[in-house]
């Protein structure tokens, strides 16, 4: 139920994830990248793996580009935000699936990604393997089959222990509708830290919106009624827009258009002020190409703080903004700022709460002063009992 979920999502850490996409870098350069109010940044396309677990990094394709090692040690020291290194297989996931099912080079993997996460900094790993093998002859939305679901499992359970074993770092995976990377979610619940999970994309017949907030709850049951606590549960929501028609059909070869936020609403903004006669609701979440009369669908303003405050209100594990890059600059339009806005708001919601809870407190509260007196003269004979009385207003912070 909700109230439960608002008080276990009082006690747990917040996370608020923006994904920076290393091949982007010179849409949004490292020093306009405004991660103040993140909790975490997954950097994405710095790092990949070959089936004899060599790790790959990506080199500088612009003057204007850092190589993967120096951009990730540049992410790894701003302040008050953690590094999740973002890890695909090379040249495609396939690769991961190769590399896991051997014992001896699996080993090796696991014990070298940790040890280049401490050299890094960083403070976790996300795996994200897509399953889909074209060459191979398995279709593209097909989930994990049987072996591959074994064989991932092998690969973050040692992931796992090598990662706990060097400091305390994370491991998450990002996970597509209806993939069924795990079997099942025992085994997420005691060796990943948490799923992002990838709620945008999802082609249902008849619904037009990519993003919506049904695929939101679509995507959380999913892996909640599967036994997956929701505190490890993170919804990702996009940052870029689709067509309407994308969603038609499989084969649709609109499937791969995408506009990004930033330059939807910046069109949107330009129409505005020309006064193009139709006004448009810019913190909605449909958009009409005036030249194409396409339809573009997106999470928009007001969507996205309504899935900030669901996921926090009932106690999931956060929300993950994809890519940053793709934001709106524009005043009271960026979905990134609309997301720390409500996660704001929510904890501020939560803290006038406990200071309610603070006030109606019993009668006896209001003899605590005479207590503390006690303990403070106590104090003089007996250390140990005025422990009681002097640490009294610090229990005070339910």
């Amino acid at each position: 139920g909700g109230g439960g979920g608002a008080g276990e999502a009082g006690r747990q850490a917040i996370r608020l994830i923006g994904y920076y996409d290393a091949k982007a870098q010179r849409e949004l350069p490292l020093n306009k990248l405004q991660h103040q109010g993140l909790t975490h940044i997954v950097v994405t396309n710095a790092v990949s793996v070959d089936n004899n677990g060599t790790i790959m990094y990506r080199a500088a394709e612009h003057t204007s580009e850092l190589p993967a090692q120096e951009l990730i040690e540049n992410l790894a020291a701003l302040p008050n935000v953690k590094l999740v290194v973002s890890l695909r297989g090379y040249p495609d996931d396939v690769a991961l699936d190769e590399l896991a099912e051997v014992d001896s080079v699996r080993t090796r993997f696991t014990t070298d990604a940790a040890i280049s996460l401490r050299g890094w900094n960083a403070s976790g790993l996300e795996i994200e393997w897509h399953s889909d093998d074209p060459v191979g002859g398995k279709a593209i939305a097909a989930p994990f089959d049987v072996m591959e679901q074994y064989h991932f499992a092998l690969l973050c359970r040692d992931l796992s222990s090598s990662l706990r074993a060097a400091g305390g770092k994370t491991l998450s995976v990002a996970v597509r509708p209806g993939r069924q990377e795990f079997a099942d979610g025992n085994f997420v619940r005691g060796y990943i830290n948490w799923l992002t999970l990838r709620a945008y994309s999802m082609r249902s017949l008849g619904d037009p919106h990519h993003a919506s907030l049904k695929d939101m709850e679509q995507s959380l049951d999913e892996w909640h009624s599967r036994g997956v606590p929701k505190s490890q549960l993170v919804l990702g929501t996009p940052l870029f827009a689709r067509p309407g028609a994308a969603l038609h059909s499989a084969g649709d070869r609109n499937e791969d258009l995408r506009q990004s936020w930033g330059e939807l609403a910046r069109s949107t903004a330009l129409l505005q002020q020309k006064g193009s006669g139709t006004s448009v609701d810019q913190k909605g979440d449909r958009f009409r190409d005036a030249e194409t009369g396409k339809v573009w669908w997106v999470s928009g303003v007001n969507t996205t703080q309504a899935k900030v405050q669901h996921v926090l209100e009932h106690g999931y594990g956060g929300v993950a903004l994809r890519d940053l890059h793709l934001d709106s600059s524009e005043p009271g339009l960026s979905l990134v700022q609309a997301a720390k806005g409500a996660a704001k708001e929510f904890q501020r919601r939560l803290a006038v709460q406990a200071q309610a809870r603070k006030q109606r407190r019993p009668m006896a509260a209001v003899q605590a002063p005479a207590l503390f007196q006690r303990g403070s003269m106590l104090s003089k004979t007996d250390p140990t009992r005025a422990g009681i009385g002097g640490d009294g207003d610090k229990h005070d912070e339910f």
